[in-house]
């Protein structure tokens, strides 16, 4: 397992590196729901879909918003918001 306090590893092509990263994170866990489900020792109460949502959402979280960031908000200084236009209300 990898010391966290090991220096970074720095990537020639970030943006590649970051996607390629996201994809094999999110396979493995998908491969571990399905482990998971498919090993769970209590048949009286099986895992389900259900059961991964709050944790499916942190690692969505994780992946979208830290793994890709868009750049401006990452540097010192910059703006933490994104212009955008809401919808309109029905």
């Amino acid at each position: 397992m990898n010391d966290l306090t090991t220096a970074p590893v720095i990537y020639p092509n970030e943006p590649q590196a970051r996607h390629d990263f996201a994809k094999e994170l999110l396979q493995r866990y998908n491969d571990l729901r399905r482990w998971a489900a498919d090993n769970w020792p209590n048949n009286a109460q099986p895992l389900s879909a259900s059961d991964f949502i709050a944790s499916e959402r942190e690692l969505l979280l994780l992946v979208g918003a830290r793994l890709h960031s868009g750049g401006d908000a990452s540097r010192p200084g910059a703006a933490q918001y994104r212009d955008s236009v809401p919808m309109p209300w029905p």
